[in-house]
């Protein structure tokens, strides 16, 4: 119960202040839902470009941390129509009683609520201890990036962790600036293996080599990997940089005590909701949804469009449950991706990753700047695509397939 003359508009809460949260606050508000909307955050920021981190060199300047800030904005972030609660992270909700505990030490009681607290980095660093040998370091803040583009800004040698897109990209930023670079894959043989296949991952290892990366995978890159440094022990003054990219746990645990699924993120329905509440919505990198490339199996996904797309679909489905809007149709995408390995440029379509078979369309794998496309099949039918270029010479090719691709998209998904 509210007190007497209390305001009388519903209140929901988003924690999380990153494009997902930003795009399910403006998704409410763009509903006209007469409510007050605040956006809880971890980090002092306001949303901003989390990919574009790792996207760009920039100049020596004493001012690097507010350049790069500058760089990353994002439009919307701006609104005042939403109240920010910036340093303010959420320790423990009660979702029967509709309220959060504050890492102020208050309480946060609301009518609805956004989940889209993402993910935090995973280190390969055993036990609690810091490594004496180097400078561990991951790359998922604005902190984080002002450290390491000035680390790399000094020509330092760097050891990157993991062969995603974090670490082809910070491979990639690394050699723009002149460092050595020395890359560790322990479990595959090269970058993106279980998303595209064994074949396109050796060829964009090759690519990295002749560019100058050192490549190591299985037991050569084991034996690199670091333990936890004795607790007494001193570190080393020169320690060199290492960059952990080895893939990311979902930031889950403020919500245990609540029944919920959270054995990979927080499960949700074809509308983003979280069942059994229907007040409560997930949305970005922690939302496991089901997925309609693959017969409506729960999947993650941590892509910048994934977090735009869940974060709106959140927005409206949160907005339709309070009565206003439309009703918002279930998850239907079409996922697309695209990064850069030291100027080839790799685009991705559908769920190569559901794929049981391959099939080169055009150009040569083992020739990637001069383009190739790849088809990716499940019992004979087209799931995936991917194109590696360093021009856009097979781009007319590519965008037909995806016309074809696009015709297979799965129905809208619809909650039982």
């Amino acid at each position: 119960m509210r007190p007497p003359g209390a305001d009388e508009r519903p209140l929901v809460g988003v924690v999380g202040s990153g494009i997902a949260g930003l795009r399910a606050a403006n998704a409410i508000l763009r509903s006209e839902v007469d409510a007050r909307v605040v956006v809880f955050g971890d980090e002092i920021h306001r949303t901003y470009n989390r990919p574009g981190l790792t996207k760009k060199r920039y100049p020596l300047s004493d001012s690097l941390g507010m350049t790069i800030a500058e760089d990353v904005k994002v439009k919307g972030a701006e609104s005042d129509a939403l109240t920010w609660r910036l340093g303010t992270g959420v320790e423990t909700a009660d979702l029967r009683a509709r309220t959060l505990r504050l890492s102020t030490g208050e309480t946060f009681g609301y009518d609805a609520l956004v989940i889209a607290t993402g993910v935090r980095p995973r280190s390969s660093v055993r036990g609690d201890g810091e490594c004496r040998l180097h400078t561990h370091r991951t790359l998922r803040g604005l902190s984080d990036a002002r450290y390491v583009h000035q680390r790399l800004q000094a020509g330092e040698k760097v050891t990157i962790v993991g062969a995603g897109f974090v670490a082809c990209e910070l491979a990639s930023l690394a050699r723009e600036y002149g460092c050595e670079v020395l890359m560790l894959e322990a479990r595959r043989s090269g970058p993106f293996e279980s998303l595209l296949g064994e074949r396109v991952s050796e060829a964009l290892r090759r690519w990295l080599v002749r560019h100058g990366v050192t490549f190591l995978t299985g037991d050569s890159a084991r034996e690199l990997l670091c333990e936890a440094g004795e607790p007494d022990a001193a570190p080393s003054s020169d320690r060199s940089l290492f960059i952990d990219a080895v893939g990311s746990v979902p930031n889950v645990e403020w919500l245990h005590g609540n029944g919920l699924d959270l054995s990979d993120g927080v499960r949700v329905d074809a509308y983003m909701r979280v069942s059994p509440w229907d007040n409560v919505f997930a949305a970005g990198d922690i939302a496991r949804y089901p997925d309609p490339w693959a017969a409506g199996s729960p999947t993650r996904m941590e892509f910048w469009k994934n977090a735009i797309d869940t974060g709106n679909l959140a927005g409206r489905s949160l907005a339709s449950s309070l009565g206003h809007g439309s009703p918002a149709s279930g998850i239907s995408y079409f996922p697309s991706m695209s990064t850069e390995v030291i100027g080839l440029r790799v685009q991705i379509a559908g769920n190569p990753r559901t794929s049981d078979s391959t099939k080169i369309v055009c150009g040569d794998p083992d020739r990637p700047d001069q383009g190739v496309i790849v088809a990716y099949l499940r019992e004979g039918a087209m799931v995936g695509a991917a194109y590696l270029d360093q021009g856009a010479r097979l781009n007319g090719a590519y965008i037909k397939l995806l016309r074809s691709l696009r015709e297979r998209q799965p129905d809208v998904l619809h909650a039982p």
